[in-house]
């Protein structure tokens, strides 16, 4: 039998427990004590932090940078001067702001659907690349409707993204069968509400996804060696080569990130940006109310649209599931996400249910999923927690809702009713 971790002393504890709102039996029996050297190897238990000794060190950093910038702080009085003060720190962050480009967007080509049309676009972005998307039409409707950008999930697929959420005929049916995990292609459903519906292929996935199979085979990762050679001698398209390409991409998200940085951007900062850029093709549409502008995703796609309607102001409703939780939660067990996950420098200003809240007065529902291995069930309650208190001093609490649903991590036909239920009500 293994032995447990030795306790803190209560002083370290109580210390600890202020600094991360975390539960006072979990930190007396799975913090190192911050006297033990750190040389020393412990055996951990599954309780213990990912990073064992060193996190005490990580969550004193974490407490000299909590955010400052809440607008639950006393300070904050005025939901508007608080945005004021909080959206630019926001947008420094994720240091991406693109030399600004012509707008434009290219029309690839029509398809007729049963009870709507597919616009395959190119919205034109930067003068380094263009947007791929599918703009989704519902048929008999006419005037300005309210339109909706549909956030694709992350879910180590990168092979595929609008894919992930609309439907093709004749695709594979490995796609199919993943998609069913959410029972049926939300997109399509919802624009048989009424909604012209915009998808994109976020960067690294779909179109815009790292060729694996172009690599260098020398200059490959030693980790994914193997993986590469699969890759290369599999048929396109055919399970072996999806599984590579899907194994090479996540390591390789290391590498993408680490350049972004060193390059001065943010992948945050990279996907909000685009976002708005979507926006901005739909804002411009004559079929488009930009008056009634909404944002939805799961997981990654929750992310997303955290990070949209945080950094737009033109997004009026939104639904975020299965992505919010609070960092001092999420600190000790939970930071192994996406490399797009993280924004350097935010924390210390805004934590994500603060990023969010930017997004008021808009209408925010937030669906947090109990079976959710991503986050600590603390940390999805604590950030609903934050977002009610939050809509609550800005005097609209009921333009803010935090559901809880005893599935895993995904987005079932009943959230996604929750989702549309909420948009007919607010868009």
């Amino acid at each position: 039998m293994k032995d447990s971790p030795a306790p803190v002393t209560r002083r370290e504890a109580i210390g600890l427990l202020g600094a991360l709102a975390l539960p006072l039996d979990a930190l007396l029996t799975t913090s190192a004590s911050a006297a033990e050297p750190a040389t020393t190897a412990r055996p951990s238990s599954p309780l213990a932090p990912d990073l064992v000794n060193l996190h005490d060190l990580m969550a004193w950093i974490a407490r000299e940078h909590g955010p400052r910038l809440s607008f639950l702080d006393p300070q904050w009085t005025d939901l508007e001067a608080w945005k004021a003060a909080a959206r630019p720190v926001l947008r420094r962050c994720h240091s991406y702001d693109p030399k600004p480009v012509p707008f434009g967007a290219e029309l690839v080509r029509r398809e007729e659907r049963d009870g709507f049309a597919i616009e395959v676009i190119k919205i034109r972005a930067t003068e380094a690349y263009d947007i791929p998307a599918r703009v989704l039409i519902p048929s008999g409707r006419r005037g300005r409707l309210p339109a909706v950008v549909a956030m694709h999930c992350h879910s180590g697929r990168y092979v595929w993204g609008h894919e992930k959420v609309l439907s093709s005929p004749g695709e594979p049916a490995v796609l199919t069968e993943f998609r069913a995990r959410d029972g049926r292609p939300w997109a399509e459903h919802l624009v048989k509400r009424g909604y012209i519906v915009i998808v994109a292929d976020a960067f690294y996935f779909g179109e815009r996804r790292l060729r694996s199979e172009s690599l260098e085979p020398s200059r490959v990762f030693p980790e994914v060696r193997d993986r590469h050679r699969a890759l290369l001698a599999a048929a396109p398209g055919s399970p072996e080569w999806l599984t590579a390409v899907n194994a090479i991409c996540s390591f390789y998200e290391h590498l993408t990130s680490k350049t972004l940085i060193a390059a001065g951007a943010t992948w945050p900062g990279l996907l909000a940006w685009d976002d708005m850029r979507t926006v901005d093709y739909l804002a411009s549409r004559p079929d488009v109310d930009p008056a009634r502008l909404g944002a939805a995703g799961l997981s990654g796609g929750g992310l997303r649209t955290a990070h949209l309607i945080a950094a737009d102001a033109r997004i009026k409703a939104a639904s975020i599931t299965g992505w919010m939780t609070t960092f001092a939660h999420q600190l000790p067990r939970h930071i192994r996400h996406t490399w797009m996950a993280f924004t350097p420098g935010l924390y210390s200003s805004l934590d994500l249910p603060d990023a969010a809240a930017l997004h008021a007065p808009g209408a925010l529902l937030v669906q947090q999923c109990l079976r959710d291995t991503l986050y600590p069930s603390e940390g999805l309650r604590a950030s609903v927690d934050k977002l009610t208190q939050i809509y609550a001093k800005a005097g609209i609490p009921e333009k803010f809702r935090g559901s809880f649903h005893d599935v895993v991590h995904s987005f079932p036909p009943a959230l996604q009713e929750e989702t549309f239920d909420w948009f007919d009500r607010w868009l």
